[in-house]
């Protein structure tokens, strides 16, 4: 935990966060970083669900609300805490912390205690017993007033370990705060104000920061592409709201019981039960759920499926100019968008300042051990630059002076993704005051320092980010000299990173870019250059593992799916200039067999099996980057052994167009293809996430290489031998040899010839008089 000051409204990313999480992590989704099956704060162990008349009872730990362990409160960091937020139609009637931890042995008692405060509202203190260095569970009351939307929780650490001079820096100032403490609130529900103008609310609140959000969809069981597709477009606006937080979209046949939902209805007789408005075109609605007074049901319909998907583009791009309770819209204009054009993504074109990337205040740091700054690098990662060079980052920055810190020893460290570059140091020393002051008049402010860094193209892998960590270490003053606690350090705005090296190239099929970036669907942010292929009647599951993934694609890059197509296996030629992106159980996606046919991996009835390598098979490894055949062979035995609970993604190149790709999340139950689709979901699952053939068994993901490669993306003439002879050195050695061939067959040729000429008593040039 960092200082309340600067605990982030949002985690960092992975995160890539996600359904699966493209590192989904932070998905992060720098991405970016997001739990798989994480539950929200209202269907989680310590969360009852919500009771009779809109009234329910939490017990969040200090851990569920952001801590990842124990809180350790120093000398020189003594000020720690949480964020966390409400809705805005949910009150606090109700509140109790319930805290633990443990006090050093050494303070002297009557000088030393924990202040506690929500909202700087002062809570209590816990009093330090040098018999008994533990304690708690200790109970405070909180008052309900004191709560807000957004809420800090801190802890303020004083102690003294002698009466006249302590060192801050001494091990014998600490306390820790478990993270297994609660804050148990009881919350009152308020009637919910149903206005198009305010949404996402009251389906999704923005202020509550690290729920994940649940919003199941009520489709029609005999729904068709374009129903499917108003649905998809519906919810990938809501996960685009949720970010960070994640989203996952139950689909349900009928009204739920309780809670909020949206409802996709083609025509007004579509769900049994429930009210809806008279459709005479594409109309947005909202209504009360009939079984829960306090649900709000978001109506998508229209007369026909392709109403119903107006209405979900007029939601996605045009809702500014949605308001009430019921709204007739027309199909607005969807400008095309452009390759690699994403809003999160940084762009290639120009140079990027951070302070374009995230707000000032998040580049501010307080302490001695801020924080640290993080700035998102989310690109598409089919990066190629001339002989791998890096991408400059030109970081201006401010710290407090020598005088108050040690500046030989402090530094700002430098890395992308937990990945260390370098360290910057905080500045020269003290010079001489005639001299320092006529560098402030020809150079400027000498308080702000500079230094580079190199980001390597690498660790670019789609969301990622930039960690700025300040290290300032306290100057040596000795036990009787008081140090300044209050440090402010800042990297400024008009920092620089230039990304314009960069040429677009990947070698395919890599299942690794798709769950780290989702590419290549994501080339186009609202998927325009994307297909889904279902099964006629996809199931409840199938339908949501659907519904979830495109909503983590447009999480990465910030836009709705607007352009995205959905099919059936019988209209794949009407997308075969599209990447396609298939979803179904081995027994029920018929297009899977049709979109394999010409690749190793063949689907035998409800069974993947994969052709043993022939005799030839590592000679095209060595000059085609063909997998090998112990590759082949490994991947072959996965497949032939897996059984029933087999979860699969396989990658490979599309029949119906060169250089267009086909990703398919199947498995062997619908079961199986669901675990597989939230094992994308896990930060750690989600890295193993590699290769063409991705095999999820026993709960465990191992990645294989079976498929031949193709490549996608334009590179200049000049870049192809570095592509071709990059990482095989092999290839190198085989050129050398072939040249050394070459030129000795030419010279064995000519002195032979030589030879023989002399043999016959004549060299050549007599023979030529």
């Amino acid at each position: 935990p960092g200082l309340a000051a600067q605990l982030p409204p949002t985690p960092a990313a992975p995160a890539a966060a996600p359904l699966p999480n493209f590192s989904l992590p932070n998905l992060s989704l720098p991405g970016l970083s997001p739990p798989s099956l994480r539950p929200s704060l209202a269907a989680g162990r310590n969360f009852p669900p919500e009771a009779v008349d809109g009234v329910r009872e939490i017990r969040p730990t200090l851990r569920d609300l952001g801590l990842s362990g124990p809180m350790q409160l120093r000398g020189v960091s003594d000020l720690q805490g949480v964020q966390f937020g409400l809705r805005a139609d949910e009150v606090v009637t109700e509140a109790k912390l319930s805290l633990a931890g443990a006090t050093s042995p050494a303070l002297i008692p009557s000088l030393s205690q924990i202040a506690i405060s929500l909202n700087d509202q002062s809570i209590g203190t816990v009093a330090v017993e040098a018999a008994r260095p533990t304690f708690g569970p200790l109970d405070f009351p909180l008052d309900p007033m004191f709560f807000s939307e957004i809420n800090r929780l801190n802890f303020r650490f004083s102690g003294r370990y002698a009466v006249e001079c302590n060192d801050p820096l001494s091990g014998l100032l600490w306390a820790t705060i478990s993270d297994l403490s609660t804050v148990s609130m009881r919350i009152e529900r308020l009637p919910p104000q149903r206005d198009l103008a305010r949404l996402p609310e009251p389906l999704f609140d923005r202020r509550v920061l690290r729920s994940m959000l649940t919003l199941p969809v009520v489709l029609p069981e005999n729904a068709g592409p374009t129903g499917l597709r108003a649905a998809a477009i519906a919810t990938s606006w809501f996960a685009v709201q949720a970010d960070y937080r994640g989203a996952t979209f139950p689909v349900e046949r009928s009204t739920p019981p309780k809670g909020d939902a949206i409802v996709i209805a083609i025509g007004s007789d579509a769900v049994s039960g429930l009210t809806l408005p008279r459709f005479e075109g594409p109309t947005i609605a909202m209504v009360a759920n009939p079984s829960d007074s306090y649900g709000t049901l978001l109506i998508i319909g229209g007369r026909t499926e392709p109403e119903a998907a107006a209405a979900a583009t007029a939601l996605a791009v045009g809702r500014a100019a949605l308001a009430g309770e019921v709204a007739r819209v027309t199909l607005p204009s969807v400008a095309p968008r452009q390759p690699y054009d994403a809003p999160r993504w940084v762009a290639t074109d120009r140079i990027m300042t951070l302070g374009s990337l995230v707000e000032r205040a998040d580049l501010q740091g307080a302490g001695y051990a801020p924080a640290p700054i993080r700035v998102p690098l989310r690109t598409s990662p089919d990066i190629l630059t001339f002989r791998n060079r890096g991408f400059p980052l030109d970081l201006r920055f401010r710290a407090p002076p020598g005088p108050v810190i040690d500046i030989g020893a402090s530094r700002l460290d430098v890395s992308v993704s937990e990945t260390y570059l370098r360290s910057l140091p905080l500045g020269a020393g003290e010079v001489w005051w005639p001299i320092d002051y006529l560098r402030r008049q020809v150079f400027g402010d000498a308080e702000i320092r500079s230094g580079t860094a190199t980001v390597p193209p690498y660790l670019l892998l789609g969301r990622d980010e930039l960690q700025l960590r300040f290290d300032l270490r306290p100057l040596a003053r000795g036990e009787c000299v008081a140090t300044p606690g209050d440090l402010r350090a800042s990297v400024e705005p008009d920092s620089t990173i230039d990304l314009r090296r960069i040429h677009r190239h990947a070698r395919m099929p890599n299942l690794g870019f798709f769950a780290s970036a989702g590419f290549p669907f994501t080339k186009f942010a609202d998927l325009s250059g994307t297909a889904a292929v279902l099964p006629e009647r996809p199931s409840a599951t199938e339908t949501q593992v659907f519904l979830d993934l495109i909503g983590q694609l447009s999480v990465l890059v910030g836009l709705p799916a607007t352009g995205l197509q959905v099919v059936h296996a019988n209209a794949l030629p009407s997308v075969a200039t599209r990447d396609l992106l298939v979803i179904g159980s081995l027994g029920r996606a018929p297009a899977l067999a049709a979109l394999l046919k010409e690749t190793p991996v063949k689907l035998e009835g409800e069974r993947l099996v994969l052709a043993l390598p022939d005799a030839f098979q590592d000679v095209r490894a060595l000059f085609l980057d063909a997998p090998g055949r112990g590759d082949r062979n490994r991947a072959a035995a996965a497949l032939s052994d897996s059984g029933e609970g087999l979860g699969a993604i396989i990658g490979a190149e599309s029949p119906l167009g060169a250089g267009k790709s086909v990703v398919a999340i199947t498995g062997a139950t619908q079961a199986a293809m669901a675990a597989m689709a939230q094992a994308m979901r896990d930060p750690i699952q989600s890295r193993r996430i590699q290769g063409d053939v991705a095999i999820l068994a026993g709960g465990l993901v191992v990645a294989y290489s079976a498929m031949p490669r193709y490549d996608v993306g334009e590179l200049p003439w000049w870049l192809l031998p570095q592509l071709w002879l990059g990482n095989h050195p092999e290839r190198a050695l085989l050129l050398l040899l072939a040249a050394a061939l070459m030129m000795g067959g030419s010279f064995y040729w000519m002195l032979r010839r030589r030879a023989i000429n002399r043999l016959r008593g004549r060299t050549p040039v007599e023979k030529a008089h």
